[in-house]
């Protein structure tokens, strides 16, 4: 999928998905990166699935410490403008910025000059970082005021101090971005892969050894305090492990920092709707009752434990090998590793998407019954949770395919189609917050993601004239078809158990859960196979394949030992 190629991609028969790479006879190359996403996939799932918990965890804590009131509110809103900063200088998006930038001077044996470029962007981005905080934390109580004009005053102050306290944290994010991306660039996920789960951990420690004596202000020195060792120090030691050699150097005028520019520029203009999604919650939600942003924001971190575990995990290890294909020219291969990994991931997000959204509430029972939270709060983060879950095969779908535009150094299409769709979803946030409050944010949000994701691949494939288009539709009607009779009779299941079980206990919703999901997931498969939808049979049978040769290993005889 690609930029003005040069030369038709000739049509190729499509791999299976769930090797997320290439076909059956790869060349040796194709086979390379092959090994490369699989090894690379196994180091990010588990780093990323171990900081999704922790992640959920961090949610957990403040919920048994603190509950949901206006004190959490203000909270959770302090994030949006250290959030902000962060997107004005691309902050999370820039390991996928600087990715292709270093990897071409890679592929073209020239890792000096990578260098060069690469403290070039430090030095200019910690001076930029160093200025906006500044100004940040001088203008705090002028900025609350637009971020969230709905607050009473005490609630402001809260939300101007905790903000003051977090805020230094994003020149760890930012910094730490870029020196993750180079050790994506030389294939060490490993230590990137910890920033997160370090970042969670101090949020945790800092809320469950603090909140009882300082409240919320625990968890904010937790966030600062996880930013530094996780985001920054530990990433400066990733960084020299993978090689990297920085003198401070502010050679505006290179051209790799010129490419820099260019890709990170539009996304810093732009206002994607996977940025502004929250901000837009909570400037909506400051209006609403009382804990509306708290019940929002538990449902959607546990939204995104398995977003972030299953479907983005896919986009970080194909990143960087997509980025590599595009500046070797291998343009075919990279049209079929990327649909491969599209179809893998929809595979995995939209059965999972279909199972949440039926199983919402008993999981809320399960994952809160020994908090602060009550009847009331149960019920309202369920009916969010079961709204977010209706886009998060999109929220998944949305980050892949944007990276299939910046691995062939394409940032302005992906941020001009963001900032329309934000733009065009304003009115589709303010029409069902005022018709439904708290949960027509959570509806507003997976229809905007929606829309984004389905542009972003209608536009992709216009652009690059794929010849995998029609596979991909085929194949997401098929798994969508399958997800949703399965989850029709897993809530058809849980209503039945709900009807004669006590299943308002941890106890009790695990087990609706685990009889509910079982038959969903059942379902599933068997209709994947009258479907035929190759991507999950494969993953069936591999696994009926492992299961067939440890019961063989079981039963084999003992060798006679000799006397």
């Amino acid at each position: 999928m690609l930029e003005n190629v040069p030369t038709e991609i000739s049509p190729r028969r499509e791999p299976d998905a769930s090797t997320i790479a290439v076909d059956a006879t790869p060349s040796l190359q194709t086979a390379t990166s092959a090994g490369r996403l699989a090894g690379a996939a196994g180091i990010v799932t588990a780093s990323v699935v171990l900081s999704r918990f922790l992640g959920f965890l961090r949610e957990w804590t403040v919920a048994h410490q603190v509950g949901s009131n206006a004190t959490t509110d203000a909270y959770y809103a302090a994030f949006t403008l250290p959030d902000f900063l962060n997107y004005l200088l691309a902050g999370a998006s820039l390991s996928v910025i600087f990715i292709p930038v270093f990897t071409k001077y890679l592929a073209a044996g020239e890792e000096d000059e990578g260098w060069h470029v690469f403290s070039t962007v430090i030095t200019f981005m910690t001076i930029l970082l160093i200025l906006a905080v500044a100004a940040g934390e001088i203008f705090a109580p002028h900025l609350v005021n637009i971020t969230t004009p709905g607050f009473r005053s005490a609630e402001k102050a809260q939300v101007i101090f905790y903000t003051r306290l977090m805020l230094p944290a994003q020149i760890c994010f930012v910094l730490g971005s870029i020196l993750q991306a180079v050790q994506y660039a030389k294939h060490q996920f490993l230590v990137p892969s910890l920033a997160l789960v370090i970042y969670n951990s101090f949020i945790v420690i800092g809320g469950w050894t603090l909140a009882r004596h300082v409240g919320m202000t625990g968890f904010a020195l937790g966030v600062l305090t996880g930013a530094i060792l996780g985001n920054l120090l530990l990433q400066i030691y990733g960084a020299r492990r993978a090689g990297a050699r920085f003198r401070p150097r502010l050679n505006l005028g290179h051209p790799g920092f010129t490419l820099f520019l260019k890709l990170a520029v539009p996304i810093m203009l732009a206002l994607s709707l996977t940025f502004t999604d929250n901000w837009i919650i909570r400037w909506f939600g400051s209006y609403l009752h009382a804990a509306s942003i708290t019940w929002l924001q538990y449902a959607k971190i546990l939204m995104q434990v398995p977003l972030t575990s299953l479907g983005q995990a896919v986009g970080v290890v194909s990143f960087p090998i997509l980025s590599r294909l595009y500046s070797e020219g291998k343009l075919d291969e990279l049209d079929r590793t990327l649909s491969a990994a599209l179809k893998g991931m929809l595979a995995m997000m939209v059965p999972v998407s279909a199972l949440l959204v039926a199983q919402s509430e008993p999981l809320i029972y399960l994952v809160f019954s020994h908090t602060r939270l009550r009847g009331p709060d149960f019920h309202a983060t369920g009916v969010a949770l079961a709204l977010f879950a209706l886009g998060m095969f999109a929220w998944a779908g949305q980050y892949l395919l944007s990276r299939g535009f910046f691995a062939i150094h394409n940032s302005w299409t992906p941020a001009v189609i963001g900032t329309a769709v934000t733009l065009a979803s304003l009115p589709v946030y303010r029409y069902l917050v005022h018709r439904h409050g708290y949960w027509g944010l959570a509806l507003a949000s997976s229809i905007g993601i929606t829309a984004f994701m389905l542009v972003l691949f209608v536009v992709l494939n216009r652009v690059t004239k794929s010849r995998t288009v029609r596979s991909n539709v085929v194949f997401f009607f098929k798994i969508a078809a399958a997800s949703t009779v399965a989850a029709y009779a897993t809530w058809l299941v849980d209503h039945r158990l709900e009807a004669h079980f006590p299943w308002r206990s941890m106890t009790g919703a695990f087990v609706v859960l685990v009889i509910g999901s079982s038959v969903g997931l059942a379902i599933t498969l068997l209709l994947a196979r009258l479907l035929r939808i190759q991507e999950v049979n494969a993953q069936l049978n591999r696994l009926t394949m492992m299961v067939q040769r440890r019961l063989s290993r079981a039963r084999r005889p003992e060798p006679a030992v000799s006397a």
